[in-house]
């Protein structure tokens, strides 16, 4: 028997890593990858595992990788269950006339790849390949994560001081020096076309209740033509537990919410925080009520941004 080829060991290696994760045969895993990845040249491979290896070493903007995309919804093909919906897609008809923002709860670090392969999976594919995520620096710790990061662009920014850890904790004024480059890489994103999607919250909720929207989400929507549109994900805290970093079969839901001009938003919010937890009230409208967490009870301190939501929602 002839010794296996580069490319053999490449997909194996792939397949190895993506079954170990994902608790997906690995026979079952390499079979698929190796028919989805026929067409890539050998060293259009070779170059997808050395970026596999080393991207996310600086700030900014990542692309996309064919490759990685085509594992992604390998694997998420496999590990969600066959009733995980992909809920409102026809919202995304607008997305293939102009670019718009996503803007999401989060719950894994999968949360991003699952909307990728329902969008993919709902005939929207060529949506789907124009996503790029904001992403903190957690998501290029590991090879797995590296991988799963290259489904779509990526824009690595500075976590929160508020919801940093560990190796992602900066001071305040390294994040503010790296705000302007960040948003700089949104806009140029955005005038190529691209689809922002951003996880609102900055970090996954540890209870699987929505946390309270970052500020800083204010900022990505300034541009004078944006086009927001809600996202809701649930059940990806039981397909990656945040306690676990493997993958389990589940069932997940991603609704999308209608379109909304963020011009109208803006007027209707003197404040950026305003502006920010009217966004959370937009995506916690469309979860279910025990996910809502922040957004599920009312203070005198939300009246403003919940009659914001409330406005635009009804318009």
């Amino acid at each position: 028997m002839d010794p296996p080829s580069d490319r053999d060991q490449i997909v194996r290696g792939i397949a190895r890593m993506l079954s170990e994760w994902a608790a997906v045969q690995e026979t079952t895993l390499r079979k698929r990858i190796e028919a989805d990845l026929a067409d890539i040249s050998d060293a259009s491979l070779r170059e997808s595992v050395a970026r596999m290896a080393n991207t996310g070493g600086h700030w900014g903007y990542h692309p996309p990788d064919t490759v990685a995309r085509r594992c992604s919804r390998a694997v998420h093909a496999i590990v969600l269950e066959s009733s995980s919906a992909l809920i409102g897609a026809e919202v995304l008809e607008i997305a293939r006339a102009r670019p718009v923002i996503l803007l999401a709860n989060h719950l894994s670090f999968v949360d991003a790849n699952v909307a990728d392969a329902l969008i993919s999976h709902a005939s929207y594919e060529d949506v789907a390949n124009r996503l790029t995520v904001v992403v903190g620096p957690k998501v290029f710790s590991e090879p797995i994560r590296r991988l799963a990061s290259l489904c779509f662009g990526t824009i690595k920014i500075p976590q929160s001081a508020s919801r940093a850890s560990g190796e992602a904790v900066m001071s305040l004024r390294e994040v503010a020096r790296l705000a302007s480059g960040t948003l700089e890489a949104v806009r140029t994103r955005q005038s190529k076309g691209d689809h922002l999607l951003i996880f609102v919250e900055g970090s996954r909720s540890r209870s699987a209740e929505m946390q309270s929207a970052l500020t800083a989400v204010a900022r990505y929507v300034e541009h004078p033509d944006a086009l927001l549109i809600p996202l809701a994900v649930w059940g990806t805290e039981k397909l990656m537990p945040v306690s676990e970093d493997r993958v389990h079969a589940a069932d997940v839901t991603v609704q999308l919410g209608r379109p909304v001009e963020a011009s109208a938003l803006r007027e209707l919010c003197p404040r950026r925080a305003i502006l920010a937890q009217a966004i959370g009230f937009l995506i916690a409208d469309l979860l279910p009520p025990g996910y809502r967490g922040h957004y599920g009870r009312l203070d005198e301190t939300l009246a403003a941004a919940r009659a914001a939501a409330t406005a635009v929602g009804h318009a």
